[in-house]
């Protein structure tokens, strides 16, 4: 939000789904405010988890404590796909994202229309069947352009490869570990290996067991959900220090946060098994800059407690993107209208601008790469 804007000038806020980078500020509006807030409820039950979690890790730097987040809870109406709500006098209507579980396109009907689509993808996955189509005729199409620059693999290949990677590494005698995101991520890739026929012990740690509970109590927002639910029967949970000791034993497969080896159990894992030839570190995800799994890939070296470790353990990525790649974005942005204005945010300056100049080039939307405060025109 522009930080000249009040909360208490807020009409509402529109929450398109629950990664914190989306949903982590909210509760700041209701230091001193209480707009109305609208999400699905898939949504606001996965922002719980995260936010609850940001205030345990970081609580003391942040503005906001558990009364803000208890607030938003129960402030925030749900919302489902579908369903037209009104704020003054706009018509508001959330249209499947096939991002995460509850993650959303909104679409604004006003003097204007105006399409905000959120972190999105059209690529069917194990638990989510792609984006529904939002249609077309928008008068401002504001897009994600994450992977602008960047083609994805398609996704049988992508599965194909973890499959073959974790029956090597089994076979063989070693532990993969998968760090993986907490949301839909780590869910995703125990489905992947259950869809494969993969009978070796899987195990699943961290916050992703709490996700799990909550996707298989939330049906409605899991396309893949009888495959979800055969896959948590046969998943093997981490209860304690225990498993995670004796895990280490067999060969097996670990799926556990965090994602770029930042903390969690991944990064305990990770270490154990770094000195292994047998074994397998399957990073699922983007590597941000400067993290430790970034640094694991450019260097194979690991760096816990301020010492280093050299991988033995082979090394290797697959991203399994819940984001539309190069393909699917000019794809999405070419359907959405003959005319107006098309935004394109959240991505690389690089990626952004890149896809700005494909949609001027290519389509009759007149792309704008935001840079800086001035507002833009309709």
């Amino acid at each position: 939000m522009p930080g000249h804007v009040s909360p208490r000038d807020l009409d509402a806020v529109l929450i398109s789904h629950a990664h914190l980078d989306h949903v982590g500020a909210v509760p700041l509006l209701l230091v001193s405010g209480a707009p109305k807030i609208f999400a699905t409820e898939s949504t606001v039950r996965q922002a719980e988890v995260l936010l609850k979690d940001m205030l345990k890790l970081s609580g003391y730097f942040l503005p906001f404590t558990d009364a803000e987040v208890l607030k938003f809870v129960r402030a925030t109406q749900r919302v489902n796909y579908g369903e037209r709500i009104r704020i003054k006098d706009a018509e508001i209507e959330f249209i499947d994202a096939g991002h995460i579980p509850g993650s959303a396109q909104i679409v604004v009907n006003a003097d204007k229309t105006l399409l905000y689509s959120g972190d999105f993808t059209s690529v069917k996955t194990r638990l989510l069947d792609g984006c529904d189509d939002p249609g077309s005729g928008f008068d401002v199409v504001v897009t994600e352009s994450t992977y602008a620059l960047e083609a994805h693999l398609p996704r049988k290949v992508l599965e194909d490869n973890v499959v073959e990677l974790a029956r090597e590494t089994v076979n063989q005698g070693g532990v993969m570990v998968v760090p993986s995101f907490a949301v839909a991520r780590a869910q995703e890739v125990a489905c992947i290996l259950a869809a494969h026929g993969f009978h070796e012990n899987v195990w699943m740690d961290g916050m992703a067991r709490q996700l799990l509970q909550l996707y298989l109590d939330d049906e409605e927002y899991v396309d893949g959900f009888d495959l979800l639910a055969r896959t948590s029967r046969k998943l093997r949970i981490v209860k304690g220090r225990r498993d995670r000791e004796r895990l280490l034993e067999d060969p097996s497969v670990v799926i556990s946060p965090a994602g770029m080896l930042k903390g969690g159990p991944a990064a305990y894992y990770a270490q154990k098994i770094a000195g292994d030839e047998a074994s397998t570190i399957l990073l699922v995800s983007f590597q941000a800059p400067n993290t430790p799994g970034a640094k694991l890939l450019a260097e194979g070296k690991l760096s816990p407690n301020g010492s280093e470790i050299k991988a033995a353990a082979k090394v290797v990525q697959y991203k399994l993107s819940a984001h539309a790649g190069q393909a699917e974005l000019r794809d999405y942005i070419s359907k959405r209208s003959d005319s107006g204005i098309a935004i394109t945010i959240h991505g690389d300056p690089e990626a952004c601008e890149a896809l700005a100049a494909w949609v001027n080039a290519n389509t009759g939307l007149k792309a704008i790469n935001p840079s800086g405060p001035e507002p833009i025109v309709v």
